[in-house]
């Protein structure tokens, strides 16, 4: 997905919607800051959804803004991307203290990216093959540094399903890969 891709979502949502605050969960919440990941050949190359929190959201939102902009929308057979509406619950999911480190987009009132690092920890806690890999690029270019990385993790109250998920993660990364383990 590129910037621009992400944009004319956020604009779209916010036309149908009229959202007080909208999120940027997924990895595409890392365009805002590095645009260039979206570029052909790069780790969100192939990315086709954004992620979106709204505040407020009901159900008959979520549901208007899934057949204007979701996926098997109209709008996804014609731009080739789509918006995942998230709903509340999602949270649980984040790492403690998330909110108070979002990131302001650039040319928005109301609109926020999740912080790398809290993605990085909820990469690792899914632990899919493409999580992992984004989470090795994001390394390797420096977008996320392993020490600080390694510091966020040790801050963050996890439950034991989400250490163990974690810690999994981390074995699954093993060289010749360059382990994300080692971060750890």
């Amino acid at each position: 997905m590129r910037l621009q891709s992400l944009k004319h979502l956020i604009e779209v949502i916010y036309a149908v919607a009229r959202p007080a605050k909208i999120c940027i969960l997924g990895s595409s919440s890392l365009l805002p800051e590095h645009p260039d990941l979206g570029e052909q050949n790069r780790p969100l190359d192939l990315t086709t959804d954004a992620d979106l929190l709204l505040e407020p959201v009901n159900e008959g939102i979520a549901e208007s803004l899934q057949l204007a902009a979701g996926r098997d929308s109209a709008f996804m057979a014609r731009f080739g991307y789509y918006a995942d509406i998230l709903r509340p619950t999602i949270a649980e999911t984040l790492p403690t203290g998330w909110e108070e480190r979002l990131h302001p987009v650039t040319g928005y009132d109301n609109v926020f990216t999740l912080d790398p690092y809290d993605l990085a920890i909820v990469k690792l806690m899914v632990g899919r093959k493409k999580d992992l890999d984004l989470l090795r690029a994001l390394l390797a270019l420096k977008i996320i540094a392993p020490d600080r990385l390694r510091r966020h993790y040790q801050t963050i109250p996890l439950n034991e399903n989400e250490s163990f998920a974690i810690g999994c993660a981390c074995i699954a990364t093993r060289p010749p890969t360059k382990a994300v383990a080692y971060v750890f």
